[in-house]
């Protein structure tokens, strides 16, 4: 699979969905047939929801940082600027 050329994060694209999705069958499939304990797949089911929003958690930190980033330097160039207006 070719890396995409936008920046949307791995936990939206539509491979790590099907991936995780697939995964879960699996392991629901072999809990069911062969260990025959639903419970061991339950746990396997939170751990998969806790990464999924630990990964959304640190996309959406990531997000407020580059934005921070960028307001703080919109509000240094306008406050230089207006250092450099009063200096005329």
């Amino acid at each position: 699979m070719s890396p995409s050329s936008d920046d949307t994060p791995l936990h939206r694209t539509a491979g790590a969905k099907i991936a995780v999705a697939a995964f879960l069958v699996l392991t629901l499939a072999y809990a069911l047939l062969i260990a025959q304990q639903i419970l061991a797949w339950v746990f396997l089911l939170v751990i998969i929801v806790v990464l999924w929003y630990a990964a959304r958690l640190v996309v959406a930190m990531e997000e407020i940082a580059t934005q921070l980033g960028r307001l703080a330097d919109e509000r240094a160039g306008s406050t230089d600027r207006g250092d450099e207006s009063s200096w005329d």
